[in-house]
C-alpha cells in the first residue's frame, strides 16, 4: 500500500511540475497519440481541437466526374496505396475528377488534417494580401512586428520567411515532445512562444524547413489585417467560396490567442484539397476570375535558387516543394508530413491527391520518393 500511495504522490508531482514548467500540454499530446497507437499526431485528431469554421461555397462547384473503375490502376499500385495506409487517391484530369479511392473508412465526406500543407495555404492568403497593398512580400519583418526591427531582425523579410531561409533556429523536430514544434501543435498561445525567436545570422543563404516561419507569416497578416480578419476569414472569401468549396473546412486555433495553427491542422475532404492544387495549376485563376495574382503564383512555384543566387536550393518556393520527373515535367506539390499530397503538373493539365496515415521514407533528393509515385499513377490515369 504504501509503495502505490508513494507512486500516486510521485505521479501527481510530476504532473504539477510539468504544468509549473509549461510543459503541461505534453499529457494531452500522449491522449492524441501514444494511447491512440501513434507515435506522434496523425489525420483523424479534428476532435481534438479548437476549431475555427470556413463555410462552403453558397454556390458549390461539384467536380465534373467521368470516372474509371478501381481496376484502371494495376494491382500493384492499388496494393502499394492500400498497404501504405492511404486513405484518399483522386486524380483530376483536364478540370474533371478521373479517378477516386478512398481506404480506412473515409469516403468523400471525411474531412482529414491537412499537416504542412496548410503552410501552401497561408502563403496563398499572404499573396492575397500583397495582391491588396497590404503589405510587401519584399519588405522587412521588422516593418510589420517591431521586435525584428533594426539591427535585431538581421533584414529578413517576408521573402525569406516565405521561402524558409530567415536563419531564425526555431527547430522542426516532430519526434521530440518537448521541442518547438511540439509546442507549438500542442501548447496554448502560440504567438508568445513565437517572441523569443530572431535570426542567428544575416538571412537568405540556408535553406531550413521549420514551421516556425509559417507561424511568423500568420502574425504579420494578423497585423495588416482590415477589421480584424483572420487567417479564415482570408481562406474562406478569398478561396474557399469562389473556388465552389462543397464542405465546410477548419482550421485548428490557439485558444489563447485565436491565432490558426497555420502550419497544420486545416481540415478538410480530399475533392476540396484538390482545388488548391487546380488554383495553382491555373496560376491563381478559378474560371474567370483571378483570385491570387499570376506574378505572386509564380513567384510561388519558382525555386528559391532562380529567384536569387544567394541560395543554391531549387525544390521549394514560397511555402511549396518543387520537383521534376524523370523525362523533365515539372510540378509542384502541397505536402504533409503522414503523406498528404496535392499535386499539380502543368503541362499535363493534371491533379493527384494522395492523403493517409503514414508517408514511406524513401526521398529522392529533398521530396518523398511517393510524390513521384503519385504522380507516375496520376499519368496512367489521365486520357487525352
Amino acid at each position: 500500500m504504501k509503495f502505490f500511495r508513494n507512486l500516486f504522490v510521485t505521479l501527481v508531482a510530476l504532473v504539477l511540475l510539468s504544468y509549473v514548467s509549461g510543459y503541461g500540454y505534453i499529457w494531452g499530446g500522449m491522449r492524441e497519440t501514444y494511447l491512440r497507437g501513434w507515435k506522434n499526431s496523425n489525420i483523424d485528431d479534428i476532435g481534438f481541437r479548437t476549431l475555427r469554421t470556413i463555410k462552403a461555397s453558397e454556390a458549390p462547384q461539384p467536380w465534373p466526374e467521368k470516372l474509371q473503375p478501381m481496376e484502371a490502376l494495376d494491382v500493384e499500385d492499388r496494393t502499394w496505396l492500400e498497404v501504405g495506409l492511404s486513405a484518399s487517391f483522386l486524380v483530376i484530369h483536364r478540370d474533371t475528377l478521373r479517378y477516386e479511392q478512398y481506404w480506412q473508412g473515409h469516403d468523400v465526406n471525411t474531412r482529414t488534417n491537412s499537416f504542412s500543407m496548410a503552410k501552401s495555404i497561408t502563403a496563398l492568403a499572404v499573396g492575397m494580401a500583397a495582391d491588396r497593398g497590404l503589405l510587401d512580400v519584399q519588405g522587412e519583418v521588422g516593418s510589420y512586428l517591431p521586435r525584428f526591427a533594426g539591427e535585431a531582425g538581421k533584414g529578413v523579410t517576408l521573402e525569406h520567411l516565405l521561402q524558409m531561409r530567415s536563419h531564425i533556429p526555431f527547430g522542426e523536430n516532430y519526434k521530440n515532445p518537448f521541442g518547438f514544434m511540439a509546442k507549438s501543435y500542442y501548447r496554448e498561445d502560440v504567438r508568445g512562444l513565437l517572441v523569443p525567436f530572431l535570426p542567428e545570422s544575416n538571412p537568405g543563404v540556408d535553406w531550413k524547413y521549420q514551421g516556425g516561419n509559417t507561424m511568423l507569416l500568420e502574425e504579420i497578416l494578423a497585423q495588416v489585417s482590415p477589421d480584424g480578419m483572420t487567417l479564415s476569414d482570408w481562406v474562406e472569401r478569398g478561396l474557399w467560396q469562389p473556388m465552389g468549396a462543397e464542405t465546410d473546412a477548419s482550421w485548428g486555433i490557439d485558444p489563447v490567442s485565436g491565432a490558426e495553427r497555420c502550419f497544420a491542422q486545416f481540415y478538410a475532404t480530399s475533392r476540396d484539397f484538390a482545388r488548391l492544387g487546380k488554383l495553382i495549376l491555373d496560376g491563381g485563376a478559378w474560371g474567370d476570375e483571378q483570385l491570387v495574382s499570376r506574378g505572386f503564383i509564380r513567384r510561388m512555384v519558382t525555386p528559391v535558387g532562380e529567384l536569387d543566387s544567394a541560395c543554391d536550393a531549387m525544390h521549394y518556393g514560397y511555402q511549396i516543394w518543387l520537383g521534376t520527373t524523370d523525362d523533365g515535367l515539372l510540378f509542384s506539390t502541397l505536402e504533409g508530413h503522414r503523406g498528404q499530397f496535392v499535386i499539380s503538373v502543368p503541362a499535363l493539365d493534371l491533379v493527384v491527391v494522395r492523403t493517409g496515415y503514414e508517408r514511406r521514407p524513401e526521398k529522392r533528393g529533398f521530396l518523398p520518393e511517393s510524390v513521384y509515385r503519385c504522380v507516375e499513377m496520376g499519368r496512367k490515369l489521365i486520357i487525352f
